[in-house]
């Protein structure tokens, strides 16, 4: 069976701060090579209803930035205790960096060994330095690239990103189901004709089926929504949260 990285995705604070650091800590232990570990927003406009409304929990019991980089020093030292090398990335929104301060933002990130971020809407054209200042600081600022990209475009967003290209899977928001079809497939060849960065894809990737499909196509599959509706099932039932992750991550990669 051909190579896959997975990427997951929880919200920090969500359903609360133990809870969540439960669920991503069983998340690498189920495999997971990345997690996108969300600053949660008031207006996330990329995100579908279970992460908005995921967010909305979060920030209503009183999360913030610095409880944001708390939770990524705890995760770290919790990682490394279960000696998993998972590399994490924040994603969140430019409005969070830009009250934080963005060179505090990034340097907090680095010195709590964050491997990345992902903050959609500050744009190549748009980004106040982003780009050139988690560069300096060697941290992975990734890029977006969606369906209606144009080609240069894509080629100026491949260079200017981190490790790899965050590519979205279709247009509108996280959530819904994405079709592993021709249209995509075209739509990924394309991509791949334009940027030399790694891929990952993103938007809709919710089960197995979906990832082999992918498998031999690119190189990262996220799955967001589908963790987070999953973390919002177990912490309403009985039993271990980081074990039912564990299992959860696990049966998406097939084993």
């Amino acid at each position: 069976m051909k190579k896959i990285a997975l990427m997951g995705h929880i919200v920090a604070g969500f359903p609360s701060f133990e809870a969540s650091l439960k669920a991503a800590l069983g998340i690498a232990q189920g495999g997971a090579e990345y997690l996108e570990v969300q600053f949660p927003f008031s207006d996330p406009n990329a995100d579908g209803i279970a992460i908005a409304n995921a967010c909305e929990v979060a920030l209503q019991s009183g999360f913030n930035t610095d409880l944001g980089f708390e939770f990524i020093t705890q995760l770290q030292q919790k990682l490394q205790q279960n000696q998993l090398q998972t590399k994490l990335l924040i994603m969140t929104y430019g409005n969070i960096l830009f009250c934080y301060g963005i060179q505090k933002f990034l340097q907090k990130a680095k010195e709590r060994g964050v491997y990345g971020l992902i903050v959609p809407d500050l744009s190549l054209d748009n980004d106040e330095k982003l780009f050139k200042k988690a560069k300096k600081l060697g941290l992975e600022n990734i890029a977006l690239i969606a369906p209606l990209t144009k080609p240069k475009r894509m080629e100026r967003l491949s260079c200017i990103s981190g490790a790899f290209i965050y590519v979205v899977a279709r247009n509108g928001i996280t959530g819904d189901t994405t079709q592993i079809d021709e249209s995509l497939m075209r739509y990924i060849e394309l991509v791949k004709k334009h940027c030399k960065k790694p891929i990952a894809l993103g938007f809709g990737i919710q089960n197995k089926e979906q990832i082999n499909a992918l498998r031999g196509v690119v190189q990262i599959a996220i799955v967001g929504s589908a963790f987070v509706r999953f973390i919002d099932k177990v912490c309403k039932e009985e039993g271990e949260i980081s074990e039912k992750l564990c299992a959860f991550t696990k049966g998406l990669l097939g084993d």
